[in-house]
């Protein structure tokens, strides 16, 4: 096989146990329902069907677990009465009329509150007409309706967040016309990147209106915030909170803290699971060590290919990552240095720092998530200041930034980046010393000039 990474490296990992790193009395777990369907015949990847809804309900209520509230949340938060161990946060995304028909019904009967969260754009399609569901379109009538929704909150049952207007799907994120979530990334049009300026004044116009409609629908302005597709950045956050918005609801899986309101993470179920699956993956225990098999991929050989090959090239490199069984992809954000020490010279990203060798870093990031299945993780070497970390982040659609190892934690770069997960948090990860070295050992081979661009 032709070499196109500098490094396989295996080991196993011990898993994070979440309840290392919170109180137990501000910590719960939050589940993000979609679609809720009778037949199995109408299954989409991310609906349940409605008897496997009714017997986890049945499960919670049998269990002894206690359904929370915003409010609830909100008091644990601020010194109240501390959750129960078993707590819980039920959520449903996009607004579909399921919500209304089948989830509210049975919600009633157990009493169970619970926060749904309404895309704007798709809530004024006009009835017997169409929206725009990501690339298709769908039929306006399986949404709920705003006369539904104000049923739904008058129970006391259902409190309504946004789900944005219109940032529930993709925009063109680089110039080989990638579609990544409009939340998380700068948009590339004819003129090029829009700068952060636009993407905040974006951004800051979409939650200003979904707060306006639903403040004049349903009588008040929403308090949480869903994120679409659970993609976000560091400036969306702060534009979040500068529009109002005091709870933030994400889809990364692990425990959520009342003390973080605006990184409430959730379990996403998909493919109707089993009630025994549910279980399981609502407890985040820790379980049997991970075999971590981190591939550090370079771009220079890529960067030298003719454009016109460069799709053909780049489809054989993530073949090779999945035939390898990487599950981390360290991906080296600079052009290869020189000499050991040597300060970077190029990039693969735009920046106004430094020269731009050529612009490969986001596609390259997104093809590899998307296609390769594994985890990105982007690196810079030496002491790259803040602001050619917060413009890597920028441009690419992984989560953590690896820039150095100091000690035994690794540092994160930019708010762009706050979730620095698993590599970037002391408690993660990085907690194991055996997990420490071995890293160490990783970065000892990824991140000299000698490593290879083709693998």
């Amino acid at each position: 096989m032709r070499r196109l990474l500098c490094l396989l490296l295996a080991f196993a990992l011990l898993p994070w146990s979440p309840s290392q790193a919170q109180s137990p009395g501000t910590r719960f777990v939050s589940i993000a329902f979609h679609d809720i369907v009778d037949k199995r015949e109408d299954l989409t990847p991310d609906a349940v069907t409605t008897d496997q809804f009714v017997r986890f309900l049945d499960w919670l209520k049998g269990s002894g677990w206690t359904v929370l509230s915003l409010d609830v949340i909100q008091a644990a938060a601020n010194g109240g009465r501390p959750l129960p161990e078993r707590s819980i946060l039920l959520t449903f995304d996009d607004g579909y009329r399921s919500l209304y028909t089948r989830a509210f019904p049975l919600l009633q009967a157990y009493g169970f509150p619970a926060v749904a969260a309404l895309v704007g754009r798709w809530m004024e399609g006009a009835p017997g007409g169409t929206v725009e569901y990501g690339t298709v379109k769908v039929p306006r009538a399986n949404f709920v309706s705003w006369a539904e929704a104000r049923e739904m909150q008058a129970s006391g049952l259902i409190e309504f967040a946004s789900h944005s207007y219109d940032l529930h799907r993709g925009v063109p994120a680089n110039p080989q016309g990638n579609s990544i979530a409009a939340a998380r990334t700068l948009q590339y049009g004819e003129s090029g990147y829009e700068s952060e300026a636009q993407y905040r004044a974006r951004l800051r116009q979409d939650l200003t209106q979904s707060r306006s409609q639903m403040a004049r629908e349903l009588g008040r302005a929403p308090r949480a915030l869903v994120w679409p597709f659970g993609r976000y950045s560091g400036p969306a956050v702060e534009e979040a909170v500068a529009a109002g918005f005091r709870f933030a609801l994400t889809l990364n899986e692990a425990p959520a803290d009342a003390r973080r309101p605006l990184e409430i993470s959730r379990y996403f179920p998909t493919l109707n699971p089993t009630l025994g699956e549910l279980a399981t993956n609502l407890r985040f225990d820790v379980g049997r060590p991970e075999t971590v098999r981190v591939a550090c991929l370079g771009l220079d050989e890529l960067a030298a290919t003719p454009t016109t090959a460069q799709d053909e090239k780049l489809g054989r490199m993530i073949e090779d990552l999945r035939t390898l069984g990487a599950n981390k992809v360290v991906i080296a954000a600079n052009a290869a240095l020189p000499a050991i020490g040597a300060p970077i010279e190029s990039v693969y990203f735009p920046s106004a720092r430094l020269p731009m060798r050529a612009d490969l870093l986001s596609r390259v990031t997104w093809q590899v998530r998307s296609r390769a299945g594994a985890e990105v993780y982007l690196y810079l070497p030496g002491q790259p200041p803040p602001e050619l970390l917060a413009e890597m982040a920028r441009q690419a659609s992984a989560w953590p930034l690896i820039w150095r190892i100091s000690g035994t934690t690794p540092c994160c770069g930019s708010r762009w980046s706050i979730q620095c997960m698993k590599l970037c948090t002391p408690a993660s990860m990085m907690a194991s010393a055996c997990a420490t070295a071995a890293w160490r050992l990783a970065w000892a081979v990824c991140t000299t000039p000698a490593r290879s661009s083709t693998v």
